[in-house]
């Protein structure tokens, strides 16, 4: 009895080893994220979601920041989400939750709340979906900031925090394979294919191809022209500029002789305003009201003037004794 209450206490504290030690393991695998404040938020996918699983990671340039919690498809009604009328198609999206560790994310040193996150949306925080490896196909959620992307939230459910998303390149550049017509491409393409083949039947092309072919010629023999001609100024530019250091030096050798020259010119100029200046100062003394040609003048001027007056008396008595001329100035008075 006693070996068999042994046995049943050593199967219990084995069991009861393994149970804590697997908790263990689960804790310390789970860095802490066990007993971590979470917040849930919720995104919308219009394109596929093949390749995310539930526990994907949701990162934050690099840094994983929690993990995909639940994947539902949602189908809502087209009326409803653009206001259209009631019994319109449905609309189905990817509905994905995902746990964020908040105790990962900070603002200002202070660690980070709901309202962090409604204000990061509002500044551009985006969801994308990228791919963790190329070989298994496996997809996981990166959030960024994309400030110039539109914000377009569903609002399916608002208890959560909703992260607008968007499209993965490939599904950009398929939206816009998708908005290409191709029934106008072809037709377009039909069209120039029916021209070309109407263009190689006129022959116009062969003309064209002559008349090419003739231009081509004309260039190349306009070009070896310009050749020749190039080669010639070549040459009368290199005699000119050897004519040019020819003279450089006749004047780098006659630059001595030509200062010499210049030095006595300008000597003789020099001496020649010292004499006007002379001849200047002599003039200024003879007109001078103190010279003896000034006063020689005044004498000359006043002689004239008694002249003028007697001629003007003899005037006068012509005009009132016209006889006196021969009778005399005193007959003519009595």
């Amino acid at each position: 009895m006693t070996a068999n209450k042994n046995l049943s206490f050593a199967i219990g504290a084995f069991i009861f080893g393994a149970l804590l030690l697997t908790f263990l393991a689960l804790l310390f695998f789970s860095g802490g994220r066990l007993f971590a404040k979470k917040q849930s938020v919720i995104m919308y996918f219009e394109g596929s979601v093949q390749g995310l699983q539930i526990g994907a990671p949701i990162k934050l340039k690099g840094v994983v920041l929690g993990e995909i919690s639940d994947i539902q498809i949602n189908f809502q009604s087209l009326s409803k989400h653009s206001g259209g009328d009631e019994g319109a198609s449905q609309a189905a999206v990817t509905t994905v939750v995902a746990d964020l560790l908040l105790k990962r994310i900070s603002s200002s040193g202070l660690a980070a709340s709901e309202e962090f996150l409604t204000e990061a949306v509002d500044n551009g925080l985006r969801a994308q979906l990228n791919y963790q490896s190329f070989l298994t196909g496996l997809l996981y959620v990166e959030l960024d900031f994309h400030p110039e992307s539109p914000m377009k939230r569903y609002g399916y459910q608002k208890a959560l925090v909703e992260i607008p998303t968007m499209a993965t390149e490939f599904e950009q550049i398929s939206k816009k394979f998708q908005n290409i017509n191709l029934e106008d491409l072809v037709s377009n393409l039909n069209q120039m294919v029916a021209r070309v083949n109407g263009l190689l039947a006129s022959g116009e092309i062969e003309r064209t191809l002559v008349s090419a072919n003739s231009t081509l010629s004309a260039i190349e023999h306009a070009a070896n022209g310009l050749d020749g001609e190039v080669a010639a100024l070549r040459r009368d530019l290199s005699a000119t500029l050897a004519q040019a250091d020819q003279l450089i030096g006749q004047l780098n050798n006659s630059a001595p002789e030509i200062v010499g020259s210049l030095n006595a010119s300008l000597s003789r100029l020099n001496n020649s305003l010292v004499s006007v200046e002379t001849a200047a100062s002599q003039m200024a003394y003879t007109f001078s009201e103190d010279g003896q040609t000034v006063n020689k003048m005044g004498a000359a001027l006043d002689d004239v003037r008694r002249a003028a007056r007697a001629l003007q008396t003899l005037s006068e008595t012509l005009d009132q004794n016209p006889d006196a001329i021969w009778r005399g100035r005193e007959n003519a008075e009595d």
